[in-house]
């Protein structure tokens, strides 16, 4: 019998769920979520029924309230994680002072600090790094050090931890007691292009089409909220995303429909080109609309990956879900709210762009569980 523990996390701005559910495969059990916006809280309620969420603006969220929906004492939690928002982060000097955009970040300090979890996962843009020339990311760490913890950060990129995209993400891992303990291994690189750089067991970067390829083929305006899967996957990534909550569903594949004007300028765009490579009778201002390459790994999926990042085959944006599967998120991982931004929440199209990969995370899970001996 294994002597290791289920190791325990709370999701601090947790979204849609991303970073729930690469942990929860990764063996973690998550005692407990907070999210301010009621959409993406109920995608996450729907897809982890199991995890308490608690749904309010996290400065009015008490520590004694956590540890009553939790029974949790300080210095129990295995992990808090959270990606804080860090638009505008706002320096005196070399520290974070009082702005009022820095306080989300201040209020994940101050979870971490009231529970004394015994490590924390931090994440975030790649742009972080390079705001204020490299001052904020210092003045964050000093905060982590000031609470007493040692800390690591790197740029990680999902594509080498075998999500079909390219997404580099800023993570920041803390360690209340012991050694900092580094990064997983990378899994996946070009392996083709750099056959003497990587190891013999190192598998190539998994492709748009690799993730794509099954899904239902369908034009601009087509698809459905609601359907269900051939069956018929083409490779293990693809049979992977089958889903365990309800497998075979395929939610979110809707199309949005474009004029005939739009069609025949996404059309004119070459696979792995933007809309400046357009006819000129064609073209609009915009200029960050970018076709998928199909045969390489994804760029970096946004909030406006209906409209900004086209289908490699067929003259349109991507739907939801197959965001999601750039994303590495299950066919059964159903997502709630508008497609356009009519209402006071965030849109389906936000919560994918918004989300932690669950393959990156559940990486990030298994890494800090064998170097924790949990």
């Amino acid at each position: 019998m294994s002597n290791l523990k289920q190791p325990t996390v709370i999701d601090l701005f947790a979204g849609a769920g991303g970073m729930t559910e690469g942990l929860r495969k990764a063996g973690f059990k998550s005692l407990l979520a907070n999210e301010y916006d009621e959409m993406a809280a109920k995608t996450f309620a729907y897809n982890h029924p199991s995890t308490p969420l608690i749904v309010r603006d996290i400065k009015n969220l008490t520590l004694d309230e956590i540890k009553e929906k939790t029974g949790l004492h300080v210095g129990e939690l295995s992990l808090i994680a959270g990606g804080p928002p860090c638009q505008g982060f706002s320096l005196a000097g070399s520290r974070l002072n009082s702005d009022p955009r820095n306080q989300m970040f201040k209020e994940f300090v101050r979870i971490v600090e009231g529970l004394q979890p015994e490590v924390f996962l931090f994440e975030n843009v790649s742009g972080i790094l390079s705001m204020s020339g490299g001052i904020v990311v210092k003045a964050i760490i000093s905060e982590f050090i000031r609470i007493g913890y040692k800390c690591e950060y790197r740029l990680l990129n999902a594509a080498d931890y075998g999500v079909p995209q390219a997404r580099p993400r800023f993570i920041l891992i803390g360690v209340r007691q012991g050694e900092t303990f580094g990064f997983p291994e990378q899994t996946h690189g070009q392996t083709k292009l750099n056959a003497d750089l990587f190891s013999p067991t190192l598998k190539e970067h998994l492709t748009v089409w690799d993730a794509l390829s099954d899904l239902p083929e369908i034009t601009q305006g087509g698809g459905n909220e609601e359907l269900i899967h051939s069956g018929l996957y083409k490779n293990e990534y693809q049979e992977a995303r089958r889903g365990e909550r309800c497998p075979g569903a395929l939610y979110n594949h809707r199309a949005t429909r474009h004029s005939e004007k739009i069609v025949e300028r996404y059309a004119a765009i070459p696979e792995g080109g933007d809309n400046s490579q357009v006819p000129e009778e064609l073209r609009t201002k915009k200029n960050n609309v970018y076709k998928l390459n199909s045969v390489k790994p994804s760029r970096t999926v946004t909030c406006n990956h209906r409209t900004d990042l086209l289908h490699p085959k067929i003259p349109r944006g991507t739907t939801v879900r197959e965001a999601a599967r750039l994303q590495s998120f299950d066919d059964d991982y159903k997502f709630f709210g508008n497609l356009t931004r009519k209402a006071k929440w965030v849109t389906q199209d936000d919560q994918v762009g918004n989300a932690v990969p669950p393959i990156l995370a559940k990486a990030l899970g298994e890494h800090i569980r064998k170097k924790m001996k949990w």
